[in-house]
């Protein structure tokens, strides 16, 4: 259910290696407090300086994207794939100038592993697959041209990760991926003592909530809302990992937080507060809570009119719906 913002928040605050690292602390943290119009000026005036430097396009698509994630706003999409399109030819350009480019490499490739998420969100599996075959190349190209960009690791591991889990994420496809390989890789970022360290620790609480690692998960979870604590990524991936854990009032009481958040911040937000329901939902049927839980679902269930208006909403219907026939 949940291959959405947990994961795509870290891929979008991949560090812009042509800023100042005070410029890219400052832009990292902003989009993990969910500060997006502070976010959003701070790319302008200081990312956007030089037009040969692909680093402020991809950050504005970035932003775009996470918001995106954090509203279920679909509108937004055209303008995410219009700036991912011009960050391309900037790279491709750049490239056709010196192949050795490594910050071209580098954008490249995450430019394209955001395209590969994005679809993935919109699910559209098989379209995201075939994009993230051409990310990895050019990873490898940058590291190749400069050792030291060892942010690359990062987008490398998410690559065998996804690729050795494929068949979770679109039935029947099979492709040849390490998850050793990838824990590996984020691993070693999350433990560097750098800007890339919160985005790994990010990851790493998706892949371990995913692979039914509940108590793993939950150590980053922990790190995460100890620096971000209002964060509403975090806290989704808390829930799940508690629910995972079969911690279902921890679950729930995270749930209810992750309410209070979206309707402070996002008020009509269907997308978030169906997705949190239907946990919570789950996690008072697990406790023999069965009123509580047909409310949850029934809410959700009430939704049903927006299917083709919401993201993932056809998805978290019928669920609940499944779930409500139990009861």
């Amino acid at each position: 259910m949940w291959l959405k913002s947990s994961l795509l928040l870290a891929l979008a605050l991949t560090p812009a290696l042509a800023a100042t690292a005070g410029d890219v602390i400052r832009a990292r943290d902003l989009c993990y407090r969910q500060e997006y119009d502070s976010a959003f000026a701070l790319v302008r005036t200081r990312l956007l300086c030089d037009t040969n430097d692909p680093a402020g396009l991809y950050w504005q698509a970035s932003l775009i994207q996470l918001l995106i994630y954090d509203s279920g706003d679909k509108s937004l999409a055209d303008s995410f794939h219009a700036l991912s399109d011009h960050a391309v030819a900037l790279c491709r350009r750049n490239l056709h100038r010196n192949p050795d480019d490594a910050q071209a490499h580098f954008y490249l490739g995450m430019i394209q592993l955001n395209r590969a998420t994005f679809l993935g969100w919109q699910q559209r599996a098989l379209s995201a697959f075939k994009v993230l075959f051409d990310v990895t190349p050019q990873l490898n190209a940058a590291l190749a041209a400069d050792p030291t960009l060892t942010d690359a690791q990062l987008g490398i591991g998410v690559v065998e990760y996804f690729k050795a889990s494929a068949d979770r994420y679109a039935l029947g496809m099979s492709l040849l991926g390490s998850k050793k390989k990838a824990f590996r890789l984020v691993t070693g970022v999350a433990d560097r003592d750098g800007m890339m360290q919160t985005a790994a620790e990010f990851l790493l609480a998706y892949m371990l909530k995913e692979d039914g690692d509940g108590a793993g998960a939950m150590r980053y979870c922990r790190k995460l809302l100890g620096k971000y604590p209002g964060n509403r990524t975090a806290m989704r991936l808390t829930r799940d990992a508690y629910y995972r854990s079969g911690d279902y009032a921890s679950s729930l009481a995270t749930g209810r937080r992750v309410e209070q958040e979206v309707l402070a911040a996002t008020p009509g937000n269907r997308y978030a507060l169906s997705e949190n329901w239907v946990v919570c939902g789950k996690a008072f049927a697990k406790l023999g809570q069965n009123d509580s839980a047909r409310v949850r679902f029934d809410r959700v269930i009430a939704w049903e009119p927006y299917v083709d208006e919401v993201p993932w909403l056809p998805n978290y219907v019928r669920e609940a719906k499944q779930w409500r026939k139990k009861l």
